[in-house]
């Protein structure tokens, strides 16, 4: 049956699902938050206290409040999405904005006029916070990476690695499957999905081919006899081959095989592993990265060395005049482009021109033990990813500074003033502490100490180990209000529901 929900009952829906998302998340925020265990029907039970692993696992059986609860979910997992991070502190905020904005309205026409004293408020706080911010130096990455993966040890491993890397972002986690190890490995060189186009080119399950000639072509190979030529050269020079094409016919790789199997040099055929436009980017960056010449339809080089294994291929070289500027060109391509999916696959380029690529191996003895860790890895490389925008002190201090520094001038002002308060008290909340008390001393203070959950101890602002990035609490902000908004102006809700699983909800406090 199709109903139409609207006014009150609705809003009575609404907030069900904000209560039931920060009831669970919120309790996980800090050093001493809980955990929460989830239950999957399609993974074992792991326990965690990742406020986007929690938040998007959470559903109700209901089914008005599930479809509110997936619109809530969506909007503040972006803080995630978007920076790795910040998805409880999103989720607190969300809750204060709503619940106060509910008590300060009175009709649905007030919600347009809120909805944009809020965004405007929004943005004077996190010009604020960019005031506050400064940019970090390398132990504070340690301390931003060891908060954010709540373990000192992954902080600092993880921290040593990304600064190996020149702060590249490319970084992949993996689990260890072989012991309770965690360890980093660095790709010195320009690597690919192994894209063999038959495993019997490679029986082996690693294979270092030392020097070998490098052909591309940015075509199909359908026909054998272009290719004797270059196999006839290779052989002359006493060379291994590497040739690239976008594909080989069935015909012209047995071929191959059978040449291989009758001459001492191998013959290794790759497809290209891109597809439409980045075929030809790639095809670029490994012509300039083997210096090589264009010869009819075709470029031809060398590398170093081809190294093989079952997952990928990669090309060690030496650097060269035209790499240098090659780099800076895609650099400023980069810095010119505004889609993130391009920006994306821009840095991923750079990083395998740059041999800034590595694997984090996270080792545990059970899976559910690798599944937690790697969470833990996962939000430290991120948390180290957003640090370019600069930190401030952590624990959402900044938000319960700027609380006491707004000008009032509205109710949006208003609203915003106890919201920004709710992380940090959330925070004192679960460390079972008179947060009260400690509130007091830290602005008796003038906000130039902080207390530090972990340690139960107050710290100087300048010499903590508590901190946050500038970007994610922003973020949490922008997004919180931008849900708060959403949720606030929306009058009526349309679903397809049997009424009688449905039923409506009372909520005398509204």
């Amino acid at each position: 049956m199709q109903r139409v929900i609207k006014e009150k009952e609705l809003d009575n829906y609404i907030d069900k699902a904000v209560t039931l998302l920060s009831d669970a998340v919120k309790t996980t925020l800090g050093p001493n938050g809980t955990n929460v265990i989830i239950n999957e029907n399609n993974f074992s039970p792991f326990i965690t206290n990742d406020g986007a692993t929690i938040a998007a696992a959470i559903t109700d059986d209901n089914e008005i409040i599930n479809t509110i609860l997936t619109i809530i979910k969506e909007a503040a997992l972006k803080t995630d999405s978007d920076v790795g991070d910040g998805t409880t502190t999103t989720i607190c905020l969300l809750e204060s904005i709503y619940k106060n904005s509910m008590q300060n309205i009175t009709t649905k026409n007030d919600t347009l006029k809120l909805k944009k004293e809020l965004e405007e408020s929004t943005k004077v706080i996190i010009n604020m916070l960019s005031k506050l911010s400064k940019t970090p130096n390398d132990e504070d990455l340690v301390k931003i990476a060891s908060i954010s993966a709540n373990d000192e040890k992954i902080g600092k491993l993880i921290t040593k690695f990304y600064l190996q890397l020149n702060k590249s972002n490319n970084i992949k986690l993996m689990e260890n499957t072989s012991n309770n190890k965690d360890f980093a490995i660095s790709i010195p060189g320009f690597f690919i999905e192994n894209t063999v186009a038959s495993p019997y080119f490679i029986k082996e399950k690693e294979l270092v081919i030392k020097n070998p000639i490098i052909i591309l072509y940015n075509k199909d190979i359908t026909d054998n006899y272009e290719l004797e030529q270059l196999i006839y050269d290779a052989n002359m020079q006493n060379k291994d081959l590497i040739i690239m094409a976008n594909s080989f016919k069935d015909n012209v790789i047995n071929d191959i095989l059978a040449i291989n199997y009758e001459q001492e040099n191998k013959v290794v055929l790759l497809n290209n592993p891109e597809y439409g436009t980045k075929r030809i980017a790639i095809i670029d960056d490994l012509r300039i990265i083997t210096n090589a010449i264009k010869i009819d339809d075709y470029y031809s080089g060398t590398i170093k060395e081809f190294k093989y294994t079952n997952d990928t291929i990669t090309f060690i070289y030496d650097n060269n005049i035209k790499l240098t500027k090659y780099i800076e060109k895609i650099k400023n391509e980069l810095a010119n482009e505004e889609d993130e999916y391009e920006q994306i696959y821009l840095k991923t380029r750079l990083s395998k021109l740059t041999n800034t690529f590595g694997y984090i191996y996270v080792g545990g003895t059970t899976k559910l033990e690798r599944r937690e860790k790697k969470m833990r890895f996962t939000d430290a490389l991120c948390a180290l990813n957003a640090t370019a925008n600069g930190i401030l002190p952590g624990s959402s201090l900044p938000f319960y500074q700027i609380s006491s520094m707004l000008d009032i001038k509205n109710t949006a002002d208003i609203i915003l003033q106890e919201a920004l308060k709710a992380p940090l008290i959330q925070i004192l909340k679960n460390s079972n502490v008179d947060y009260q008390k400690i509130l007091k001393k830290i602005k008796d203070n003038n906000y130039q100490i902080i207390y530090n959950a972990k340690n139960k101890t107050f710290e100087s602002i300048y010499d903590t180990n508590v901190l946050d990035n500038t970007l994610v609490l922003s973020k949490a902000l922008n997004n919180a209000v931008s849900i708060a908004s959403l949720l606030l102006t929306t009058s009526h809700l349309v679903i397809n529901t049997h009424y009688e699983n449905s039923t409506p909800i009372i909520n005398s406090e509204i």
